[in-house]
């Protein structure tokens, strides 16, 4: 198993390396997996991979880099399954934007993205001392709203005909948790001073 930054029941979490290059290309040139990412619209490459792994490979806080971004996998095996960030991470404002993608469709519809979906939330208000994490998401991806719902995320909004999918322009929907939301839904006590 590969050495683990964050785990939940089933998955491990770790920094991207560039052993995943392959496996985050292949993925994103699927078009099951990139339909509902909202970055999914240009031809990803390896080289072009190895460029994102290096500039997301430095802490936050270092030359005002603002995303956090981890691949996970199974547990019992070191082959990614996917990867999760939280993006554009305001210091200031307390909040971040949480982004997700499954590179495996046979593995979609176990849970994996409520899971991944708990654990990424516990870690930006927990360790981030986030105050709001907040989606977007495609509106018709129902599998996605579900498990955004389950894990806490609430409907703020519609931009209607927002983005531009399969020949077709679509809506998209505005969704995000609060900290103190998510404590009560996940039952969890305030943190001690």
């Amino acid at each position: 198993m590969p050495a683990m930054f964050l785990e939940s029941d089933r998955l491990w979490f770790r920094a991207p390396e560039k052993s995943d290059v392959p496996f985050l290309t292949s993925a994103l040139l699927d078009p099951r997996v990139r339909r509902h990412l909202l970055v999914g619209r240009y031809p990803f490459s390896e080289a072009g991979e190895e460029v994102w792994i290096e500039r997301h490979a430095q802490p936050p806080a270092v030359d005002g880099v603002t995303d956090v971004v981890m691949v996970f996998g199974l547990k019992g095996g070191d082959q990614p399954l996917g990867s999760t960030g939280l993006h554009r991470i305001s210091m200031l404002h307390r909040h971040a934007e949480w982004g997700i993608f499954i590179g495996r469709p046979e593995e979609w519809g176990k849970g994996y993205g409520r899971e991944v979906a708990r654990t990424t939330l516990r870690y930006g208000f927990d360790t981030l001392n986030l105050h709001r994490i907040q989606l977007r998401v495609i509106a018709d991806n129902e599998r996605g709203i579900k498990a955004y719902r389950s894990a806490g995320f609430k409907d703020e909004g519609r931009q209607r005909e927002a983005s531009y999918v399969d020949g077709k322009y679509v809506d998209l929907l505005l969704m995000a948790v609060l900290r103190h939301e998510w404590r009560k839904a996940a039952g969890v006590g305030q943190p001690s001073r």
